[in-house]
């Protein structure tokens, strides 16, 4: 899981999609984490363990970080039950393990707010949510997730 901030390399497209939900209480999200939004319309970090209600889908890439979680250090807007933006659109993320171009049009689901796999339930664990598809790799190998 994310414990800071991070920058990803992004596809820019005709249309960047944005929506902005609140954080839910006791939950972090950070800027350039796949963030999932719950029942009750509330953002958590793909992947939390123990949302405050379930989780129903990834919404995008967080664009900006929001504690708020008690005890939290600061002050300022990025602290507490704000909004966070999230990003529709087509972005580097990293697989667990580096898919191919045979992968090529294969949904691609969140093992946790960083990190992507092909797999939908790993052995023994619980499904996963749908993040997007994957729609390519760059000459260098990077793959990219349509979201």
């Amino acid at each position: 899981m994310l414990s800071a901030d991070r920058v990803l390399k992004y596809k820019m497209g005709p249309v960047a999609v944005e929506f902005a939900q609140p954080v839910a209480a006791g939950c972090s999200v950070f800027r350039g984490s796949i963030t999932a939004v719950c029942q009750d319309g509330t953002l958590v970090q793909a992947g939390a363990a123990a949302p405050p209600s379930p989780m129903v889908g990834i919404l995008g890439i967080a664009q900006h970080q929001q504690i708020n979680t008690a005890g939290a250090p600061g002050t300022d807007a990025f602290y507490g039950g704000g909004t966070v933006r999230c990003r529709k659109g087509t972005w580097a993320l990293p697989f667990d393990v580096a898919p191919t171009w045979a992968d090529f049009d294969k949904p691609v689901y969140a093992v946790d707010d960083e990190t992507v796999s092909l797999t939908q339930t790993p052995e023994g664990g619980t499904a996963r949510l749908l993040v997007g598809t994957l729609c390519g790799l760059d000459a260098d190998g990077t793959p990219y997730v349509e979201i």
